[in-house]
Parts: C-alpha cells; sequence; structure tokens
C-alpha cells in the first residue's frame, strides 16, 4: 500500500504559509479530489465556502469556529471543515510528525442531522489517518 499526499488545484503554494493544505492519496486513489471537481460545478456556494476553510487552515495555525472547522469528539486529532449553513463536509487531520502538512480524507454530504453519518466519516477519516501515519513513521 503506498500512501503520498497531492496538491489541490486552486490552492498555491505561496497561500500555504502555516500548513501544506494536500489530499491523501492512497495506491493512486483519493476520496476528495472528484467531489470538490462536483461541488464546484453543481453546488459553488458550498465548494466556494470550503476553499475558504481551506486556505484558511493553510494560513493559520488552527481555526476555533466550529462553523468552519470542527474537532471530532470520538476520534483523535481528526476534523471536519464545514461549509457554513451548507451541506458539504471535508474530513482532514494535521500531519503532527512533519508539523508542515494538513491532509484531507475523505468528504460526506450532510444531508440531514445524522450523528451516525458524520461519526461514520470521522472514522473512516481516523482509520486513513493511521494508515498514512504507518506509512511515514
Amino acid at each position: 500500500m503506498t500512501a503520498k499526499l497531492i496538491q489541490i488545484p486552486g490552492i498555491a503554494n505561496h497561500h500555504q504559509m502555516v500548513w501544506q493544505v494536500r489530499v491523501l492519496e492512497i495506491d493512486g486513489r483519493n476520496l476528495v479530489l472528484s467531489y470538490l471537481a462536483e461541488w464546484s460545478k453543481k453546488s459553488p456556494a458550498d465548494y466556494k465556502k470550503i476553499m475558504k476553510v481551506l486556505f484558511m487552515v493553510g494560513q493559520q495555525d488552527r481555526i476555533r469556529d466550529e462553523k468552519k472547522v470542527k474537532k471530532s469528539k470520538t476520534h483523535d486529532g481528526v476534523y471536519e471543515i464545514r461549509a457554513d449553513k451548507g451541506s458539504a463536509r471535508l474530513m482532514f487531520f494535521y500531519d503532527h510528525a512533519t508539523q508542515s502538512a494538513v491532509v484531507c480524507t475523505n468528504t460526506y454530504w450532510k444531508t440531514k442531522s445524522s450523528e451516525r453519518e458524520q461519526n461514520n466519516s470521522f472514522e473512516l477519516c481516523a482509520r486513513l489517518k493511521k494508515i498514512y501515519e504507518q506509512q511515514n513513521s
């Protein structure tokens, strides 16, 4: 199994002064870029909100506003970027070993207030985080 980080189109390195925001790719597949492309066409308001927060994450040590970034209560070190008052969600974690990367792992589309759906997304992110950390330890 090969895990690597890939750049997100539209987010240049000079926009990332604190953290390098990347997508996790495992064995040539990722669970983020196709959704971002789809959201940009089908849900441009949500896409713009997600991209705005991605820019902010790259430029700040931590975002504490839960309208923008929410930390999982049950999965250590796993977060969700939120399209405030929208449905798009992007799961991520910080790469503390290098202190340089925010690793986006998966997405979900919030259609209703479902804790189970949100927990499943946090769980998937936690599993992908573990794979990434094992590959990079």
